[in-house]
């Protein structure tokens, strides 16, 4: 027999709100039917020299990584279209920018205290029993004197660190922002906010592209919105195509298979076709824009790393961590051949390496490797000797970065025992990101 329940334990019945299922979305989000078959949009080609330029965060952001002649080439690229007036940066890209731009300060600024921490004296100890030995005193007198270089090192470590803590708003990318963009340049959305408010629940119950993706952040997923009202206003307002340079590759605004975006979304691209009258809607990385318009492809490599370092599609592992540090190696060599007066080509089919590098009369492949362990150093240097004899009619350097003097002299060893058809070009990479070699190329 059941016994009675005390009123006092009983639980209400939960009142659950079925959530609301809009059966007509796609009613909503392609009105005319017919314009999946009738219209047409132009390639990125054909509106590249009238379409409005613009800009999201990432892109903005992209030169907290770069050195100070890609950045010039940036501004080249960012004086032209605001000479033409067709560069626009949204509103809230700039209120995004004014948040962001303090981390990718933070990072460098982690990265040098923490190499000032690491650094450790030379000179462990004393062993009495060696002090009449005349090898042992002519030791003593290299560790005092790598003792001295090391302390002359952290003391100009840290007026670098000082000078970085002192930038506030004076950083290399924010002066360059403050001169080349005026107030006009700025766009904000004349929408109501509680009316994007009212949109993005809309578009976020139906999952209706852009900004659902971002429902875990803080802001839900606005700043999506908010830049693509921005986008739609532009191509009303001006009726002309636009070109988003972004660095973003989520789903609510890319098609993708294989974990690549393939083309953007075809509600981005029939909304905007819409709002703009008929003209056409694109997205491109800012690597591409700087392509398209000009750049030396040196530049384009290095901003090409950057990119890849920034994605935030690597989620944070200790693979990825590995993977980042590969990436940051090889743009440290792009950037190094850059100062040595030779032009820097990404490398392309059927060349399986990371760049092509042409001066001084020779052209030749570079192929750039982390040192770790010996065994894996021994396997890839294998690798591409087989590799080599094979299949390449290029010479080739394989540089080889480690993060001290004793992974380079690991990896001239295993190379010299191997005896393969490459050289080798040996060096570390230094706690501001650059690289030395220690074996010349």
């Amino acid at each position: 027999m059941a016994k009675d329940l005390d009123p006092k334990n009983t639980v209400p019945e939960l009142q659950v709100e079925r959530k609301a299922t809009d059966i007509f979305v796609g009613n909503k989000v392609f009105p005319e039917a017919s314009a999946v078959f009738t219209s047409r949009s132009q390639t990125l080609t054909e509106v590249l020299k009238t379409a409005c330029i613009v800009l999201d965060t990432n892109a903005l952001l992209v030169p907290y990584g770069i050195g100070a002649q890609t950045l010039a080439q940036v501004e080249a690229t960012y004086k032209g279209l605001l000479n033409e007036k067709r560069l626009v940066i949204p509103a809230q890209v700039a209120r995004e920018f004014a948040r962001n731009r303090v981390t990718k300060l933070s990072e460098l600024h982690q990265r040098l205290s923490r190499r000032r921490s690491q650094l450790q004296p030379f000179q462990q100890g004393n062993y009495p029993l060696l002090e009449a030995v005349p090898e042992y005193e002519n030791l003593r007198e290299t560790e005092d004197q790598l003792d001295a270089l090391i302390s002359k090192y952290r003391q100009q470590l840290g007026s670098v660190i000082d000078h970085l803590a002192a930038w506030e708003w004076n950083d290399p990318v924010s002066v360059l922002y403050n001169r080349l963009f005026p107030a006009e340049a700025v766009f904000d959305t004349s929408k109501p906010l509680e009316d994007i408010r009212q949109e993005h629940v809309r578009r976020f119950s139906s999952k209706i592209p852009p900004g659902y993706k971002d429902n875990a952040k803080d802001d839900e997923g606005i700043g999506d919105l908010l830049i693509w009202m921005t986008i739609l206003e532009v191509g009303s307002h001006r009726k002309t195509s636009v070109i988003f340079v972004s660095g973003e590759e989520k789903s609510d605004w890319w098609h993708r298979s294989e974990n690549q975006h393939l083309y953007p979304r075809y509600e981005l691209v029939d909304e905007f076709r819409r709002a703009s009258t008929g003209h056409s809607f694109h997205i491109i990385k800012f690597s591409r824009l700087l392509e398209l318009f000009g750049a030396s492809t040196t530049v384009v490599a290095e901003i090409r790393k950057e990119e890849e370092i920034a994605s935030p599609e690597i989620p944070l592992t200790r693979h990825s961590a590995a993977h980042l540090r590969s990436i940051e190696a090889e743009r440290a060599v792009a950037s190094w051949l850059m100062q040595l007066g030779f032009e820097v080509s990404p490398a392309t089919s059927p060349y399986r390496y990371d760049y092509v590098v042409e001066g001084n009369g020779t052209v030749f492949a570079v192929d750039v490797m982390s040192i770790r362990n010996p065994l894996v150093l021994q396997q890839r240097f294998k690798e591409l000797s087989r590799r080599q004899r094979e299949a390449s009619d290029l010479p080739l350097t394989v540089v080889a970065v480690g993060e001290s003097v004793d992974d380079v002299h690991r990896a001239e060893t295993v190379w010299s025992k191997l005896d393969p058809p490459f050289r080798l070009c040996a060096g570390i990479l230094t706690a501001s990101g650059s690289f030395t070699a220690l074996r010349p190329l």
